[in-house]
């Protein structure tokens, strides 16, 4: 199934990258559903392989599967978020799409993006991820969450913005010619 970006695309424009979320962006979740889970296993072990009586643990049991439905709903979510999510640069534009049942998407035209700015903290810079947000005119800002190699997608967005003035610039002079 083609995703949002696919359907969209106008003539002639193709996709240039497509930004990743850092492994650090699931450690929560994951470790949320881990402790969950681990709480389920180990009441399991305790009743049918020490043989402790249910109503001994009772309130264990409530617990661990309290903190294991609470685990699998936050995992469960933040998959939908990494599945549903779609950051991409094409030859014409940036597109941020959130979103599984409702859409949210903010799109800019490569040459109206005026800045990008990075922010990038010890442990992001360690491990290889920050934040982009992205100040275009008419369009605002657009804030992304933890992206995988941050550098290299501002890397990208700027070399396919010249790479846009440079296309723009020939077919002026192309239109020029024709004229003369």
């Amino acid at each position: 199934m083609a995703g949002y970006v696919e359907q969209t695309l106008a003539g002639g424009e193709e996709i240039i990258n497509r930004a990743n979320f850092n492994w650090t962006y699931s450690f929560f979740p994951l470790l949320w559903f881990s402790l969950g889970a681990g709480a389920v296993a180990m009441f399991f072990f305790l009743q049918y392989a020490a043989e402790v009586p249910f109503e001994e643990l009772r309130i264990g049991w409530w617990s661990a599967i309290i903190g294991g439905t609470a685990g699998s709903l936050i995992l469960l979510n933040h998959l939908i978020i990494l599945m549903t999510t779609e950051i991409v640069v094409t030859t014409y534009r940036f597109v941020y799409k959130t979103g599984l049942i409702s859409r949210n998407t903010q799109e800019v035209s490569l040459n109206k993006i005026e800045e990008i700015t990075l922010h990038q903290s010890v442990w992001g810079r360690v491990l290889g991820y920050g934040k982009l947000v992205l100040r275009g005119t008419g369009v605002g800002v657009i804030t992304l969450p933890d992206l995988d190699d941050p550098i290299k997608l501002r890397r990208i967005i700027e070399n396919t913005k010249s790479a846009l003035r440079s296309d723009q610039r020939g077919r002026r002079h192309d239109d020029d010619d024709d004229y003369a």
